[in-house]
């Protein structure tokens, strides 16, 4: 199995909660967007627990395929792969057995216990789905969720990168896509290519709030790791005039824009004066 997992690896992405552009309401979207996250700090119960109780107000086809997904890529962080392989076949029941990230979830589950046949099939499916796809744009967002898999899944940081430069390089007007690759950087802490990144998308019009709250949190991170400390008042001391003019420069645009964040404020309030 691990000689199979290493064949197919160009092949293998995570579909969580978040993973596929998916129409539901705002507090839906809200509560999905939570329980994403609590799955890439890897703190699956939570998340499980998080879309046990998104599926009691969220009840449309999209808000149900989340959820299940959701779960599916939780319980396999758990090691409940029995479970993890039902919330998959709950997915692909709900999208008449298109759910991509249905058949990527129960592969892995599939693959853990030993059921390498079963495995090799679910895989097949995701490539035959993903080929399948002549919509540019589309195609795109699989490279894109390619790498998003590769990278948080599987921790195939090659495979990650190669991905979502084939995204950019098909769809290269989708800032998005940028903006994962300057993560991706930011995780490698390689802030100088990862701003190249975000600056790209700032020229192509991400001008918004969420885009100025990942900067200034990407340029605190930055100094925070540099000097190995978190107190503000050390950071203030310790950081050049230059780093705290980059840091302020994105803080204070956060915070033009409507950041509302009790930390963010005092950090600036102490160092951007």
């Amino acid at each position: 199995m691990r000689l199979f997992f290493f064949l197919l690896a160009g092949f293998l992405f995570s579909f969580g909660g978040n993973a596929q552009t998916f129409t539901m309401a705002k507090k839906c979207n809200e509560l999905n967007t939570a329980a994403n996250g609590l799955l890439k700090e890897k703190k699956y119960q939570e998340s499980l627990d998080a879309y046990t109780e998104m599926s009691k107000s969220c009840t449309t086809k999209d808000a149900k395929e989340v959820i299940a997904l959701g779960k599916a890529e939780a319980l396999n962080g758990l090691g409940k792969y029995e479970e993890a392989i039902e919330a998959s076949n709950a997915a692909l029941k709900i999208t008449k057995n298109k759910s991509l990230g249905g058949y990527f979830q129960k592969a892995v589950a599939e693959s853990k216990l030993n059921r390498s046949e079963d495995a090799r099939n679910s895989f097949a499916k995701v490539i035959e789905l993903t080929e399948k796809n002549q919509d540019t744009k589309s195609r795109a967002s699989n490279y894109a969720l390619m790498s998003a898999g590769q990278w948080r899944q599987l921790g195939n940081k090659d495979s990650g990168y190669y991905y979502i430069d084939k995204a950019i390089e098909m769809d290269p007007t989708n800032s998005n896509f940028l903006i994962q690759k300057g993560d991706m950087y930011i995780e490698e802490k390689k802030y100088d290519q990862a701003f190249v990144q975000y600056d790209k998308a700032v020229e192509m019009g991400r001008t918004d709030l969420d885009m100025y709250v990942i900067r200034s949190n990407a340029r605190i991170n930055m100094v925070q790791q540099k000097y190995n400390t978190t107190n503000t008042q050390e950071l203030r001391s310790k950081m050049t005039p230059d780093e705290t003019a980059l840091v302020c420069k994105e803080l204070r645009k956060a915070l033009d824009l409507g950041l509302k964040d009790m930390k963010q404020d005092m950090f600036a309030a102490l160092v951007c004066k």
